[in-house]
This record gives C-alpha cells, sequence and structure tokens, in this order.
C-alpha cells in the first residue's frame, strides 16, 4: 500500500511539474509594442512571435502597419535574430533583424543593403500585457480589470501614426548629392559601377534646376547635365538630359505621388536603333532617393538597365 502512495506521488509530482512547465510563459513568444526609429521618422511598431516545437514563428508591421512575415527567427541567449522579405518596384529586398532580449524589453535593429549603401533603423518594444491573465486578474477585482480594459479599448481606438511624406517641389533635389550606380552595358553606355556627386541649383528666377552629374566608372570619368522644370498644378516633373557621350534624353515625370516618381521618356535614337526607357524615382526620405530604369531595344522587351541610390550629402545616409 505505502508502495502504491509513493508511485502516485512521483506520479503527481511529475504532472505538477509538466503542468508548472507549460504555464511559464516562453521568454519570447507573445506580442511586442512600441517604436521604430527611420530615416522617415519615428513610427507605431508591433512584432509577434509564436512557438512552434523548437522554433519560431512571426510578423512585423512594416510601412502603413502592414504585417510582413518573419523568416528564420533564432533565440540564442538573449539575442534574437530574424529577418524578412519585402517586394517593391525595384525588386524584392531582405530586411536584417537584430534584436537584445531583456525581461520585458525588446530592443534593436533592422537593416536593409540597397545599391551599396546600407538603411536602418532602430526598434524599442515592450511586451504587451497577457490577455489571458488580465481575464483573471478581472475576476478576482472587477474594478481594477474594468479599468485595464477601458485603457485597452482607449489604445486601440487611436488614430494610426501618421506617415511623414514628401513635399513635391524642385527644393527637395537642391544641394549635393552622393550617388552609386550599377548596371549593364547598353546603347546608353557602358555597365558596372559608377558613382560621384550630383549637384542641382535653383536657377535665378527660381523655376528650374540646373543639374550637374560628375562620376567615375571603370571605363574612366563622365559628366551629365540636366535641365529640370515642375508644374506646381499637374505635379509634371520636366527633365532635358545631356550626357558626355552625347546622348539627349527628353523625359516627364509623374510627381502626383510623394513617394514616386514615374517618367514616360521620348524614344531615344542611338546608332541607328530606337530605345525606350522606363524609369522610377523613389522617394525614400527627405535625404535619400533611388533611381531604377528599364530599357527596350527596337522594340524588344524591357529589361533592366540598373538602378542607383542618391544620398544627400551631409546626412547620415550618405556617411
Amino acid at each position: 500500500m505505502q508502495r502504491s502512495l509513493s508511485i502516485l506521488g512521483i506520479i503527481l509530482f511529475a504532472w505538477l511539474a509538466t503542468v508548472a512547465g507549460q504555464a511559464q510563459q516562453d521568454r519570447l513568444e507573445g506580442r511586442w509594442e512600441g517604436t521604430v526609429q527611420s530615416p522617415q521618422g519615428e513610427r507605431r511598431a508591433v512584432a509577434s512571435f509564436k512557438k512552434d516545437g523548437q522554433n519560431y514563428t512571426g510578423t512585423i508591421t512594416g510601412r502603413g502597419d502592414s504585417e510582413m512575415p518573419f523568416k528564420e527567427v533564432k533565440l540564442d541567449g538573449d539575442k534574437v535574430t530574424a529577418t524578412a522579405q519585402v517586394d517593391t518596384p525595384q525588386g524584392s529586398i531582405i530586411i536584417k533583424y537584430d534584436f537584445v532580449l531583456q525581461g520585458d524589453t525588446l530592443k534593436g535593429k533592422g537593416e536593409v543593403d540597397f545599391g551599396g549603401q546600407t538603411f536602418s533603423f532602430n526598434y524599442d518594444l515592450k511586451r504587451a500585457a497577457d490577455t489571458t491573465a488580465q481575464r483573471s486578474d478581472t475576476s478576482q477585482q472587477p474594478q481594477q480589470g474594468s479599468q485595464q480594459a477601458n485603457q485597452q479599448r482607449q489604445q486601440q481606438s487611436r488614430a494610426p501614426v501618421p506617415q511623414p511624406q514628401q513635399k513635391q517641389s524642385l527644393e527637395y533635389f537642391v544641394g549635393q548629392w552622393n550617388f552609386k550606380w550599377i548596371g549593364r552595358d547598353s546603347p546608353l553606355g557602358p555597365g558596372g559601377p559608377r558613382e560621384g556627386i550630383a549637384t542641382f541649383k535653383l536657377s535665378s528666377n527660381g523655376k528650374s534646376l540646373e543639374g550637374r552629374l560628375e562620376g567615375k566608372s571603370e571605363e574612366g570619368s563622365f559628366w551629365e547635365t540636366a535641365v529640370i522644370t515642375f508644374d506646381e498644378a499637374t505635379k509634371w516633373l520636366t527633365f532635358s538630359e545631356r550626357r558626355s557621350n552625347g546622348v539627349q534624353i527628353q523625359s516627364k515625370g509623374d510627381w502626383s505621388s510623394p513617394i514616386s516618381i514615374r517618367f514616360n521618356i521620348e524614344p531615344i535614337k542611338v546608332k541607328g536603333q530606337t530605345l525606350n526607357l522606363k524609369r522610377t524615382i523613389s522617394v525614400v526620405s527627405a535625404h535619400s532617393f533611388t533611381v531604377v530604369e528599364e530599357l527596350s531595344e527596337d522594340g524588344g522587351p524591357f529589361v533592366r538597365l540598373g538602378s542607383g541610390i542618391y544620398s544627400k550629402v551631409g546626412s547620415q545616409s550618405a556617411k
């Protein structure tokens, strides 16, 4: 009889230990809320993690509070790493996340490599309240639980943090910009990496910009000039470009969206060929924009020509 009771006691102890282990919250699993500081300013951020066996899955909010799934989430001591893939007009990019987990705080950064430049943004997150625990507290302390529920409803009803957007004007381009470009060979010029400085100045009447780009490539030095105008009413941006190899390009860009300029470019004649060029400028922030170009030769399909990133001299991203 005593032996049976002893065995029963061992089984009961093991069961209680298992239940206690299951009840203990995983260090990373759950919802984390806070802010992210990026080149566009500060905005709200939410990350969620779920443990599945020995692995983790999760999501993190992106632009406009859209959710991006994490990939390859790893927890090593206090270090949390993950990646996420984002599809953009310039192609897919990978965001790398590195966090430090300390108690109820999760701090770290995300990094994106694009066009030879690295953009980073800093996260400051805290573990969100456990709704299960709140329901238990409510049953024991009705008044306190009611106050917590009201606070939660107020937080959920708050308007989303507005996203900073760049005002469309010639003044945006005024100044000096470091640029890095990578592209392929084409009738417009040699490919490979290129880098240099682009300078834009307002004309004396303030109605146009005079631009000059000077850079170096594997083929040597090169330059480009441009005259740029902007129609405030229609949001059309007009470029008249001339390159050191004699190529001239006339284009009009639709800047009705604060974050993107899509150009219609007149056909270009080079050595008996007819070239059609597509160009998109994406406004990343007040001190950074990207350029992507596609080229069609003699009516053929459009193929990626190259992409570049411009960073304003003196800004953090240009350092």
